[in-house]
């Protein structure tokens, strides 16, 4: 017997778009907003802004909590802006997530993540005579191509009289967090994830020809915008790395992304589900928040050569071109792109002059390099065995000199003692002898999005590093 379906024969869906998502989140608080501010929804002014008062109100409301160091340091400022607090009827929504938090010489400590979500709050900040209420509300984005993403944004609803001053507020917040070296977050088209790493271009052992050509020229570049605009020449920079991996672009990379005045953007070319619309859009945003850092590693997977043709993927190829060119891109933005076998590239994106300014290659560690980082992981390596473990690393990357000294350092762990030159030299015949399988071979590699094998570094590619 056949089943009846009470469906239609046609279904319509109509996606709402993020205006009336807003406005139906806020309904059921509207009449609470309008007492609280003391006047009409549609007299006050909307504003999208960084930063979230609401943690610092979930911090108080669990007093006694262990909260993380991150946490407690973008708060600080906040606490001391916020007089008082009310809340709407109903129970306030907190996101709390239980993590370990190291700490030097210390076991780690156990301690909490707090996030607060849709609930408004009505605050009365120093310096503003009214009340200013902050809320997350959810936005869907792209509006015209797949993937359709939910995510939520901050904002602040303030009395139009009161916007500017609330704005200045806001900068000094952001300022405050910049002195306290609060968290820093990498921006993706989705929100923000953590950034690991500090400002430390010492921490790095880096090829005096890497170091001239990128740490300098990045140094130079936030003291060069005057020069720039008396010379009628864009503001805006652009770094090529390419080389076999383990030998340092990503680790530059997270240093440059840590600069107190960079705000770091990065998109994963080799995600499927990345359209071309959002690669513009995370330059734009780039754009609108300079001095800023567009990071795209990984070219050579993302868009590889097949005969004459370059493959096209969900994000296009020319897109990518435009953003280079400056199309997508203000004053102010700094491009670091990567990749492990450029000639596998076409070559139109780095041979074309103004898409990259400097060109580097990172090559394997030469005998001085091998012997600064091994020295910079333990100071006390050295005699005629120890230039006897540079000389069999002839060819090792960085990360197998890693490696090498971790496996040693295990050795001497297991029993009890420091960890020697003997300890290193075992470890790299293991490596030689091929008993040892790195680690970072394996893909476990860090970088901003997943590591993939690659091929060998090859000499071939003829890029300027000038």
């Amino acid at each position: 017997m056949a089943i009846k379906s009470n469906f239609p024969e046609r279904l319509q869906v109509r996606l709402t778009s993020s205006v009336e998502l807003i406005r139906a989140s806020l309904e059921p608080y509207i009449p609470w907003i309008e007492e609280m501010m003391g006047i009409p929804l549609d007299q006050t002014l909307t504003l999208e802004v960084d930063g979230e008062p609401g943690n610092a109100v979930a911090e108080r409301l669990l007093q006694g909590l262990p909260l993380s160091a991150g946490t407690k340091t973008r708060n600080r400022s906040w606490h001391s802006l916020i007089e008082e607090w009310t809340l709407p009827g109903g129970s306030p929504r907190i996101a709390a997530s239980f993590q370990r938090e190291r700490r030097p010489k210390t076991a780690p400590a156990t301690v909490w993540e707090l996030g607060w979500q849709e609930h408004p709050i009505a605050l009365r900040l120093r310096g503003l005579p009214r009340h200013v209420v902050s809320v997350n509300l959810p936005v869907v984005f792209p509006p015209s191509e797949l993937p359709i993403l939910e995510s939520s944004r901050h904002w602040l609803i303030v009395q139009r009289q009161d916007a500017a001053a609330l704005l200045l507020i806001m900068q000094q917040v952001i300022m405050q967090q910049v002195q306290d070296k609060a968290e820093r977050r990498l921006g993706t088209v989705s929100g923000a994830i953590r950034l690991e790493g500090r400002y430390d271009w010492d921490a790095l052992v880096l090829d005096p020809i890497v170091s001239r050509m990128v740490r300098r020229d990045f140094q130079l570049f936030f003291e060069r915008e005057e020069w720039f605009r008396k010379h009628n020449l864009p503001y805006r920079r652009g770094y090529f790395f390419y080389g076999s991996p383990g030998n340092g672009k990503t680790a530059v990379i997270r240093v440059m992304a840590a600069h107190p005045h960079i705000r770091p953007y990065a998109l994963d070319l080799n995600d499927g589900d990345n359209q071309s619309s959002q690669l513009v859009a995370l330059f734009d945003r780039a754009s609108r928040n300079t001095p800023a850092l567009v990071i795209l590693e990984d070219l050579d997977r993302a868009f590889p050569t097949e005969g004459k043709r370059t493959r096209e993927r969900s994000v296009s190829f020319q897109t990518l071109l435009n953003c280079l060119d400056g199309v997508a891109t203000k004053d102010g933005v700094i491009t670091v792109a990567t990749a492990n076998t450029p000639e596998c590239l076409d070559q139109a994106i780095v041979k074309r002059p103004g898409r990259f300014d400097r060109v580097v290659r990172f090559r394997n560690p030469d005998a001085n390099l091998r012997r600064q980082y091994y020295l910079r992981l333990n100071p006390i390596l050295t005699g005629d065995e120890f230039e006897i473990a540079i000389e069999k690393t002839n060819g090792f990357s960085f990360a197998h000199l890693r490696e090498t000294y971790i496996t040693g350092a295990q050795s001497a762990f297991e029993q009890a003692r420091d960890v020697t030159v003997a300890d290193i030299v075992d470890a790299i015949d293991l490596q030689l002898g091929g008993a040892h399988e790195l680690k970072t071979a394996s893909g476990a590699a860090p970088g901003f999005i997943p590591a993939h094998p690659s091929k060998p570094d090859s000499s071939s590619f003829d890029g300027s590093s000038g």
